[in-house]
């Protein structure tokens, strides 16, 4: 595994957060002041400004931050009531005296605080404790993978009491910068459908974006049913691939089936009309290739 740690740049292209439902959204100020409480209009109010940085010597992150706005008391339904919602950067709110409970998310990074609104409150910073995390992979040495046939999936470093973790966040694309608390996390890299897995640990630094290449030890095959070898695939065939303990990986009907697999050795039968022919291949990492059967006679 390659591991790159580069200064986070906030004109990066950073994780979408989920869409804010309708109703949120009525609470939402995106570009201007939000006024919070349940006060009549004549109770004063005081314009208090949250931003949010990775790092305490970071930059102000500008985008891709959402906030939420609660107050101090659970309601009837078992939930702390939500009283404001903004997405971007930078925001202000116009808040009447009291208790609230602020949350900055960012991606998968987060921080919240109770906070005391009053007369001296003007300016609130979030530190996240944060950094952006950037996965690829190659196939052996340096074989590039398309990047559709490849995904990430992120869990915590610490199992649970069943022994699992927790997964995080889950299909991330090749190439895709999200933000993450700092911390180790368990990378699960998956490359095609069947049985190429690799695993990793990788750390996240506060402030930093790490970029990291993850090496399968797989290969893609194509199988083609031929009467000699270069010659066209036959039609109408049905394929079945097994591993080497006779374990069935996978089926297809397709004239010349394309699929990505482990490295190791395997068996490939294909039946077309009344015959059944088979052919013993190995599979390399990083190497790509045509395996041609050959119909017997």
């Amino acid at each position: 595994m390659r591991l790159t740690n580069l200064s986070f740049r906030f004109s990066l292209t950073f994780y979408r957060l989920p869409p804010i439902p309708v109703s949120l959204l009525l609470l939402a100020t995106v570009l201007s002041a939000t006024l919070i409480g349940s006060a009549s209009a004549q109770e004063k109010t005081f314009r208090v400004t949250f931003l949010a940085k990775l790092t305490e010597e970071g930059e102000t992150v500008e985008r891709g931050l959402e906030w939420r706005i609660f107050g101090p008391r659970i309601g009837p339904d078992g939930k702390l009531p939500m009283l404001a919602d903004a997405t971007g950067g930078t925001r202000s709110f116009n808040m009447t005296p009291g208790q609230y409970l602020v949350h900055a998310a960012y991606g998968h990074a987060s921080a919240i605080r109770k906070l005391v609104i009053g007369p001296e409150s003007d300016r609130e910073v979030f530190i996240l404790n944060a950094g952006g995390l950037a996965l690829t992979a190659v196939a052996g040495e340096d074989t590039p993978i398309d990047s559709n046939l490849l995904r990430f999936d992120i869990y915590g470093q610490e199992p649970d009491s069943r022994g699992e973790r927790k997964l995080i966040a889950r299909r991330v694309l090749p190439g895709q910068i999200i933000p993450f608390q700092e911390g180790i996390y368990h990378v699960v890299s998956e490359y095609g459908s069947l049985n190429a897995e690799i695993r990793a640990d990788v750390r996240v630094t506060a402030g930093k974006l790490t970029r990291a290449e993850l090496k399968h030890r797989a290969a893609r095959v194509t199988l083609r049913l031929v009467r000699q070898r270069g010659g066209d695939a036959l039609a109408n065939t049905q394929w079945s691939v097994l591993n080497e303990s006779g374990d069935l990986i996978t089926e297809s009907t397709s004239a010349f089936p394309r699929m990505v697999l482990s490295e190791g050795n395997y068996t490939a039968i294909a039946k077309n009309g009344d015959s059944i022919f088979s052919h013993d291949f190995a599979v390399r990492a990083g190497l790509n290739s045509d395996v041609e059967v050959l119909v017997a006679g």
